[in-house]
């Protein structure tokens, strides 16, 4: 298929927005199960003051499967924020 040309499992992600200028982003699966953290800011060359990218690799380094995931968001203050997002391939 010409329209996935170049793009790789490596190649995907997905991108956090409206962050604060420090949090930590857990992501999960609908069982409770941690696939990977992100500290926010990460130093990765795409995140900015507000957003943080995830490359949908898994803390075990293996790329994540079609499905539902929940996502939280911790500020410094203790405060979360929780969420959720459909992977589709």
């Amino acid at each position: 298929n010409s329209d996935r040309a170049g793009w790789t499992e490596h190649s995907r992600r997905l991108d956090f927005f409206g962050l604060p200028s420090r949090c930590t982003i857990r992501i999960y699966t609908l069982d409770g199960d941690l696939v990977d953290t992100v500290d926010h800011p990460s130093g990765e060359a795409m995140a900015t003051a507000s957003s943080e990218p995830w490359n949908l690799i898994s803390r075990d380094i293996q790329a994540i499967v079609s499905g539902v995931y929940l996502f939280s968001v911790e500020y410094d203050n203790g405060d979360v924020q929780v969420g959720k997002f459909v992977v589709i391939k």
